[in-house]
């Protein structure tokens, strides 16, 4: 097995914005990867207001690597306007993490799980607040 990079490393002992939330949370895109050959899961969670992705989470059951680019996913796409989201590639964690080839797998499973939430089907948007001193 590949050693992971320092970047890694870190991202895998210290992973951010790992959990889920629950099914009833308002204006949450999700999705769920699975490599059927290796058996390995990305599963994020997207919290999305006005066309901006406010919080992300992720779960992961893989490898070192896997772990490492959800948590760089999820940290890069916080604050992210939906349209700019839409242009992740994989090739930012393969640089960032310093992916080997053979891992290279775990960021494609990466930015298609993203790819999968964008384009899930999201409820209703939170209505935005009225300000009862402006009609």
């Amino acid at each position: 097995m590949q050693a992971l990079s320092a970047a890694a490393r870190e991202h895998f002992t210290h992973p951010r914005h790992v959990g889920q939330w629950s099914l009833e949370t308002l204006d949450i895109a999700a999705a769920r990867v699975e490599l059927p050959t290796s058996g390995e899961i990305l599963q994020v969670q997207l919290r999305i207001e006005h066309g901006v992705i406010i919080d992300a989470r992720f779960k992961a059951y893989g490898c070192g690597w896997l772990i490492a680019c959800g948590s760089l996913l999820m940290e890069r796409m916080i604050g992210q306007p939906l349209a700019d989201a839409a242009q992740f590639r994989h090739h930012a964690l393969v640089e960032e993490l310093t992916v080997p080839p053979e891992k290279l797998h775990c960021a494609v499973l990466a930015e298609t799980v993203l790819h999968t939430a964008l384009n899930s089907p999201l409820p209703p948007p939170t209505p935005l607040p009225v300000d009862e001193g402006h009609q």
